[in-house]
């Protein structure tokens, strides 16, 4: 992994996929890698991707998947890719519950 720094943009058609899965605390590091190694395999060639960044809970027990997409388009036209619905089956596999919710940012604040 490398430290990088994404732009979050409130303007333009820019969308967020926050998907926050519920996983046993003892398949939380086994979650994260399956959707870090289908992010870098399946996603990061897709020309509407725009990043995604992972997220562990302290207590083991839920992942964060927050990803941003050029478009609602974009994202709709990755998630027909056959590739990508398998790679949906493999992480819901692993977790016991899924809430995946497409958002448009709204507000920005930095320190």
């Amino acid at each position: 992994m490398t430290a990088t720094t994404i732009t979050v943009d409130i303007e333009g058609e820019q969308v967020t996929l926050v998907n926050v899965f519920t996983v046993a605390p003892e398949r939380q590091a086994e979650l994260v890698d399956a959707l870090d190694r289908a992010t870098a395999e399946v996603f990061v060639g897709d020309p509407g991707f725009v990043s995604a960044n992972l997220h562990a809970s302290l207590d083991g027990t839920r992942v964060i998947n927050y990803a941003q997409w050029a478009s609602r388009e974009a994202y709709d036209a990755a998630l027909a890719r056959p590739e990508v619905r398998e790679h949906i089956g493999e992480a819901a596999k692993l977790a016991d519950a899924y809430d995946p919710t497409l958002v448009k940012v709204r507000a920005v604040h930095h320190a």
